[in-house]
Formats: C-alpha cells, sequence, structure tokens
C-alpha cells in the first residue's frame, strides 16, 4: 500500500520530531508499518502542525530521508538478492547501466553490447513509461557455487504487453555472488 505524500510528510514530521527511532529503537520502515501503535507506546496524541512551514520543510527533506533509507538497504544478499536486483534494474527499470554491478562474464558481455548498440540508436521517449511485473517462479540449485532462477516478467506499454520467462544464471566468485548470464523467451 502506498501512502499519500500528505500523510507520508505528516508520519514523517512525528517520526523526527518525536524521537521515536530512538524511544522505540525502530527505523522509520518499521513506523510506517504501524504508525498508531507506536505513536500510542512512545508520545501523546499528536495534534496537527500548526503552520504550513511545516509541510514544505518535510517536502524539502523527504527525498533526503528516502535516499539515506535506500543506501542504508545494502546491497542484496546472496544469490536470489543478486537475481532479483538484475531483473529489477534490467527489466523494470529499463538500465542496463545499473544492472552491470550485479553481472560477471557472458551477462556483463552482454549488458556492454546492448549499451553499446543504444548508443547508436535514437529511444523512443515513452519507451520508459512503462508498467513491469516480474515474479520469481522457480530456482534450481545445480552444485553449491551455481543457482538458477526463472522469472516471468510482463512488461506492459500502453495497450501492448509483453511476457516473457527470464532464465537468470548465478554463479558466486571470489566469495560474492554474481549473475553470469541470462536469457529470456518470448511468451
Amino acid at each position: 500500500m502506498r501512502l499519500a505524500d500528505e500523510v507520508l510528510d505528516y508520519y514523517g514530521d512525528l517520526f523526527i520530531t518525536l524521537g521515536i527511532a530512538a524511544k522505540a529503537r525502530i527505523s522509520f520502515e518499521q513506523f510506517l508499518a504501524a504508525p498508531e501503535y507506536h505513536l500510542s507506546r512512545v508520545a501523546p496524541a499528536p495534534s496537527p502542525p500548526a503552520h504550513r512551514w511545516w509541510v514544505w520543510r518535510w517536502r524539502a527533506l523527504l527525498p533526503l530521508l528516502v535516499a539515506a533509507l535506500a543506501a542504508c538497504a545494502g546491497e542484496p544478499a546472496g544469490p536470489e538478492g543478486v537475481a532479483r536486483a538484475f531483473v529489477d534494474r534490467y527489466y523494470t527499470a529499463a538500465d542496463p547501466g545499473a544492472a552491470m554491478p550485479y553481472t560477471s562474464g557472458l551477462a556483463r558481455q552482454k549488458l556492454e553490447e546492448q549499451q553499446r548498440l543504444a548508443a547508436e540508436t535514437v529511444a523512443e521517449p515513452r519507451a520508459r513509461e512503462r508498467d513491469v511485473d516480474a515474479a520469481l517462479e522457480a530456482q534450481q540449485q545445480a552444485g553449491e557455487d551455481r543457482i538458477f532462477f526463472t522469472f516471468l516478467v510482463t512488461v506492459r506499454v500502453g495497450a501492448v504487453s509483453l511476457r516473457k520467462r527470464v532464465l537468470v544464471a548465478t554463479g558466486r566468485q571470489g566469495g560474492e555472488w554474481r549473475v553470469t548470464n541470462y536469457r529470456e523467451t518470448d511468451l
């Protein structure tokens, strides 16, 4: 469930001004999961902001808070985390450059070739205006250092919908998991 910007601003204001992180020893995400519960435990019933400048202040600070929380999330752990991060950046965000850090070997070569070809073409501006769903369908272990993941990816651009089955091969290299290859099949 996505919270409205005004509600998120209001809860962010309460979280900071009431010092809920220190009192309850929770993160902002944990607070957002059950704000009424945490407010009832650490603070009296709050009153709404008295001045409009509170709203403008939080609208200015919210992107910084979100960026700080994203930075704290860290790198994905394990083979499934790496596979999901790759699919998220490559398919959902349509950004091969952002998917590059999760790859090695043949997967990296494919992304580099795709970036080279993309640099030679002019992209349609609406191409990034799309909705993508990616769901993990299966995983298969092939030894201790290789795991294959199958994702069902649906890409919707306007009235057009494309479905793909994506096989993502991961391997452990130097103690870190990387996507070593990927192959997609149209459904």
